[in-house]
């Protein structure tokens, strides 16, 4: 459930826990200076390891996808009952949206806060919330495979490549894209046919705007499924929100660009697109 400081009386009556997702990609002492220079009172701050990446997950690139036991360890730790997790971030963040889809991918339902810290620690005051604690918790050992319906795997997206039914969305920035830079990844360029909507397009005031994209409506809608992808399949995770709440058929490609780019037998293209050159409105 997608909430904001108008929508919040949906959870009345429920008991809380706010789950504070605000980090630094990869830096777990900046991502803990973050939070403590500016803590949320009653939060619990959610590391991006493991609970949000894990070198044991299931698939490969920079940023792996928990397996099903860790993620279901952090639900049920959140939860203790009947408490609604709500998921938090800083402005234009996509932390927050990647523990959202991977609650999502394990069968879990959470709700993700989709306005600004301000307003949600405006909101929380005088509602019911539970302290926790996530420190010393023992990870599950399940290993159960995540939901066909919202994730894509290496070789999925291989089996798809070329197909007329299949939209792949790359949501880097433009000139990663375009194979003119690549600060990160060994390899510069994009998956071949992918078009380019750089995650950026679709925030306003720091959080999602759900109704950025709906001049695109009608060509979404030629396809049989979106599968949207990053650098490592973080930072497409918002992406993916906003497409899942249009009601389109969106999955996410877990390992990304960094994975993609493990195999030399796939292919990587640079520069534009035909299919890119007539959604132009989309380089934002």
């Amino acid at each position: 459930m997608i909430i904001n400081a108008r929508s919040l009386n949906k959870l009345e009556g429920s008991g809380l826990i706010l789950a504070d997702c605000r980090n630094i990609m990869d830096d777990s002492e900046a991502s803990a200076a973050l939070v403590n220079s500016s803590p949320v009172k009653h939060s619990v701050h959610i590391k991006q390891t493991p609970w949000m990446y894990n070198a044991d997950g299931i698939n490969g690139g920079r940023h792996p996808v928990p397996k099903a036991g860790v993620i279901d360890t952090l639900y049920h730790a959140l939860r203790n009952g009947d408490n609604e997790a709500v998921l938090f971030a800083d402005k234009n963040s996509f932390f927050h949206t990647r523990l959202y889809y991977l609650f999502q991918l394990y069968g879990h339902k959470s709700c993700l806060w989709n306005d600004s810290m301000e307003k949600l620690e405006q909101a929380m005051a005088g509602r019911k919330t539970d302290d926790k604690s996530i420190d010393a918790i023992s990870i599950q050992a399940d290993i159960r495979t995540p939901a066909a319906d919202i994730y894509r795997s290496m070789p999925d997206v291989q089996s798809r490549l070329g197909k007329s039914n299949t939209l792949l969305v790359d949501v880097r920035s433009r000139e990663r894209y375009l194979g003119l830079e690549e600060p990160i990844d060994p390899v510069k360029g994009h998956i071949p046919g992918a078009v380019n909507i750089p995650t950026p397009a679709i925030y306003k005031d720091g959080v999602i705007d759900f109704s950025a994209l709906e001049y695109l409506r009608n060509d979404f809608t030629k396809y049989e499924e979106i599968i949207v992808y990053c650098g490592s399949g973080m930072s497409a995770t918002p992406m993916f929100v906003l497409l899942s709440e249009m009601g389109l058929p969106v999955k996410l490609y877990g390992g990304s660009f960094s994975e993609w780019i493990t195999d030399d037998s796939n292919g990587i293209e640079t520069g534009d697109t035909p299919l890119n050159e007539r959604m132009s409105r989309t380089h934002g």
